[in-house]
This record gives structure tokens, sequence and C-alpha cells, in this order.
């Protein structure tokens, strides 16, 4: 055990992300260092621990000789006190979705990594991230898991953004990625007693208001729930773990998406 925890340090590290200093990126290199081995981008949630984000799936990243991505999304970084601009995708001036090809990008020549298999995953208000992503990101994605998220997004033409998908375009400008959705293997996780440790309510002056927010379910149980819902109503899919005797926990959901990410591979 004490060697392949020494294995697995000697392939970490960090750095400012070059494009954008403002953000940064851990990794995680595949133990054998072959560039052809899997990625699995792992991101972190509200609370911004992105090193033991990465850390989680240490074992995975042993098992299955893959490397692991671990994005920083600061807050604060367009207006003191604000940090969910990451989970919807856009804030001013910054472009999600964008920022974090690019990183991917950056990541993979400066290791001369090839563009074999991606997947995602994403915890708590991370889990918002790789959701929204995954609408318009699907087709880049081998497999994508959804761990405990705040707030979901419906595959419903009739709710506007964010609560729905009606004006996806529009409000963020990228179409839904309908084909890219259709393949892709997507699976949900959330902790019996997830009591909802941090769940946000956005009042009308916040910047990510929605009359729709609680549209989903009160809670993160009634909301995972009600994405697994849309997400069937439209012809995918996906699975569904309740973890027993897990609360809002990163370990044991990010063991259960190590699982998970085993089997798709």
């Amino acid at each position: 055990m004490r060697q392949d925890a020494e294995t697995m340090a000697a392939h970490k590290g960090r750095a400012d992300h070059e494009a954008d200093p403002r953000f940064a990126y851990a990794w995680t290199l595949a133990p054998s260092g072959r560039p052809d081995r899997p990625l699995l981008i792992a991101v972190h949630g509200s609370d911004r621990e992105y090193l033991p984000t990465r850390d989680a799936f240490d074992r995975l990243a042993m098992l299955q000789d893959m490397h692991v991505l671990a994005p920083l999304f600061p807050a604060d970084v367009t207006r003191a006190g604000y940090g969910d601009g990451y989970k919807f995708l856009r804030e001013p001036g910054i472009d999600y979705v964008a920022l974090l090809e690019s990183m991917v990008a950056t990541f993979r020549a400066r290791f001369g990594l090839g563009g074999h298999k991606t997947f995602l995953f994403g915890f708590s208000g991370g889990a918002q991230f790789a959701q929204r992503y995954a609408l318009v990101a699907a087709s880049r994605l081998s497999g994508a898991v959804f761990a405990a998220p705040g707030g979901v997004t419906l595959l419903d033409t009739e709710l506007p953004w964010w609560p729905g998908v009606g004006d996806i375009e529009k409000a963020i400008g990228r179409p839904l990625d309908r084909n890219g959705l259709a393949k892709l293997p997507i699976h949900l996780i959330i902790g019996e007693n997830d009591s909802d440790q941090g769940l946000v309510e956005r009042g009308p002056e916040h910047p990510d208001y929605s009359p729709y927010s609680n549209i989903a379910g009160a809670n993160r149980h009634q909301r995972i729930e009600a994405l697994k819902a849309s997400l069937e109503i439209s012809g995918l899919q996906p699975g569904f773990e309740r973890l027993r005797g897990v609360g809002h926990e990163l370990g044991p959901l990010a063991e259960a998406a190590s699982r998970t990410i085993q089997n798709w591979l």
C-alpha cells in the first residue's frame, strides 16, 4: 500500500492555467506513463477542494491506469462573494465550457497525451457543472457521473434555462447536444443520509435566480430523482444509486463512481 501511495504521489502535480492564471488544475498521471490511457475529469463542489477531489480517484487511476484531471474554479473571479458561475457554465466574460476544454487541451499538450476516452465526474456543485456541461458537450465524453447535485437542469424544452433547456442556446450560446446525449452513459449517485448540507436557495437578487428553481423538488433527493425521470422521458437510461448510510460526502460517492467507470471500461 505504501509503495502504491508513493507511486501515485510521483505522478501528481498542479499548475495555474496558462491561458488564464485565475484558474488552475491538478492532475494524476496514469502509473504506466502511457499517453493513450483514459482520462477522468473530476470537478469539485462549492468548497473548491479540488486536490481531495483528484485524490479520491487514486485507486481508480491505479487499477485502470488512468489519468485524472481536477480543475479549480475559484470563487470571487468576477465579483466579490460570487462562487456559482461555474455551476451554470457562464458568468460575465467567462465561458466555463471553453475554459474546461482549454484546460484539457493544455494538460494533454503538457504531457503529450492522446485523445482517448474521457469521463466526467462532478460532486455537489461540481455535479451541477458536470450535468450542464454534458448537456452541451456530451459528444466529447465517454461517460458521466453526477453525484449529489444541489440543483439540476431538466431536459424540458418548456422550461427556460437553467431549470430547463427551452432557451439554452440563447442563454449560454451553445445548443443542446441531443445526439451526444443519446449515446452517453450517465450514472446518478446520492447518499441515503444526504441532509441537504450546503444547499443554496437563490433569491430574486441573485445573478442565477429563477422562479422555477424548485420545480425539480425541494431537496437533493427529489431533484436527482426528477433528473432521472427527465432523462428517462427523453429516452435515456441513466444508472442510479442511493448509498446506504452515506451523507453528503465526497469519498463514498467517488468510490461508487469509480466502480461505475470501471464497469464502463
